[in-house]
């Protein structure tokens, strides 16, 4: 650190890591507020040593908007730096005190789909009631355009989607890659006497069909673009937003659905649904636990229970 000259004297100026911890949290959150909770501090502790260190460097590092406070190229020149420094820091000195999952009483926010719900949480309840069993989980519907700022923020302590969301203020962890199936009425006429588990479209039959597409937010677009290749568009009856009523609507119908195989399987075991080889090939999508940098040792152990149980188990 250079010192810089005061009326005719030298004073060295040093940042501490108080400041720098509430430099990076302020980044991240673009919130005061969140930065306060955060360091478990009041907000004019934050605003006073934003205050420091706009002082040091010379500039505005944030200005505020309407959607929260804004980083200025110099915030962002000093972002990464910060960031590194302080995850070394983290990591050397360690924990004060390790997570003890099995005497643990802590709650979890975890952020998933309707088929993340449907096909991860009964995978992942009981290992995480053999291991934590004084834990509590909430699930929350996912948003995936909220979803970053909810982790950044700690409002969220996991994320598990096929989305890809912006890697600039989270760690991604893929644990599993997701391939397509159809899904059609196991009485559908039309395939009344194949075999389940050999059962296939040939190109013909499958042109030859009316479709339920699903048009959601969380990244699965793959079978909406077959369609759309194919110059199957016109012959979508009905547009869902989400998988939760596929089984549903396939079953009681003609109808066939392009789905994720893992959830497949599932709605297979619960309905009277049978999943079918595609004759194209749908581009795989990777399903990932996203967690905010510096997650701390509860939710790094969370993250690892998570990305372990889903990448070795599948529902049965």
């Amino acid at each position: 650190m250079q010192p810089r000259p005061i009326e005719g004297f030298y004073v060295t100026v040093t940042i501490d890591l108080v400041q720098v911890r509430t430099f990076v949290h302020l980044y991240e959150t673009r919130s005061v507020t969140a930065t306060a909770e955060l360091l478990h501090v009041a907000q004019p502790s934050v605003s006073y040593t934003l205050g420091k260190l706009r002082r040091h460097f010379g500039e505005e590092l944030f200005v505020r908007t309407s959607h929260g406070l804004e980083p200025t190229a110099a915030a962002d020149e000093l972002y990464e730096p910060f960031r590194s420094a302080l995850e070394t820091i983290d990591r050397t000195a360690g924990p004060a005190q390790p997570f003890d999952p099995a005497a643990s009483d802590r709650e979890f926010t975890m952020l998933l789909s309707e088929f993340g719900e449907l096909s991860f949480l009964p995978l992942l309840l009981g290992r995480l009631a053999a291991l934590a069993p004084h834990v509590r989980l909430r699930v929350r519907n996912l948003e995936v355009d909220r979803a970053p700022e909810m982790l950044t923020r700690g409002q969220a302590d996991l994320v598990v989607t096929s989305a890809r969301l912006p890697e600039a203020l989270l760690v991604r962890r893929p644990f599993m890659t997701v391939d397509y199936v159809a899904l059609a009425a196991a009485d559908h006429p039309r395939l009344h006497g194949d075999r389940p588990a050999a059962a296939a479209f040939t190109s013909e039959r499958f042109a030859s069909e009316r479709f339920v597409s699903v048009r959601g937010t969380t990244g699965h677009l793959g079978p909406v673009r077959l369609l759309q290749r194919l110059g199957l568009e016109d012959r979508v009856e009905l547009e869902l937003h989400n998988f939760a009523a596929v089984p549903y609507v396939v079953a009681a119908t003609e109808l066939v659905a392009i789905v994720p195989r893992h959830i497949a399987e599932v709605f297979a075991a619960r309905h009277a649904v049978t999943p079918l080889e595609l004759p194209w090939q749908v581009d795989p999508i990777e399903v990932a636990a996203y967690s905010r940098h510096r997650p701390g040792p509860a939710r790094q152990w969370l993250s690892d229970v998570v990305v372990e149980t889903l990448s070795t188990r599948r529902f049965h």
